[in-house]
């Protein structure tokens, strides 16, 4: 179950690095909550869209991947180019390398649950002052 699980989670990063927006349902549940509340399927989408609107570049790159089912646990980093304002900061183009933190429960080969924390100090200390 672990290897099949990681490489669901590989198949869903690629689906939206991608863009594969139709295939989404694939891999996320249809009732999914993101850091405590409940966006479903399509909430968790637009979020999705809106985040490769903002940032053009963006691409899911695993660091660390830890897995035990029915939860998986990665170490995400970017290196994109946000087209303006980013986490309240105004990176406006800039070319920023950051790491993101997440924890996925999945409910049989989906996720359900969401809990992500980005490290917006790496991004701030990045931008002039």
């Amino acid at each position: 179950m672990i290897g099949e699980l990681a490489d669901i989670y590989r198949a869903y990063l690629d689906c939206l690095n991608r863009h594969a927006w139709d295939k989404l349902g694939r891999f996320v549940d249809d009732d999914v909550q993101h850091n405590g509340r409940l966006l479903r399927l399509s909430g968790y989408r637009e979020m999705l869209v809106k985040d490769f609107a903002d940032i053009p570049d963006l691409h899911f790159n695993i660091q660390l991947l830890v897995c035990e089912p029915p939860r998986l646990a990665a170490r995400l980093s970017f290196d994109c180019s946000p087209k303006g304002e980013f986490l309240g900061l105004s990176v406006n183009g800039r070319r920023v390398f950051f790491t993101e933190n997440v924890f996925y429960e999945f409910t049989g080969s989906k996720i359900s649950a969401v809990w992500s924390v980005i490290d917006k100090s790496a991004i701030e200390a990045q931008l002039p002052d």
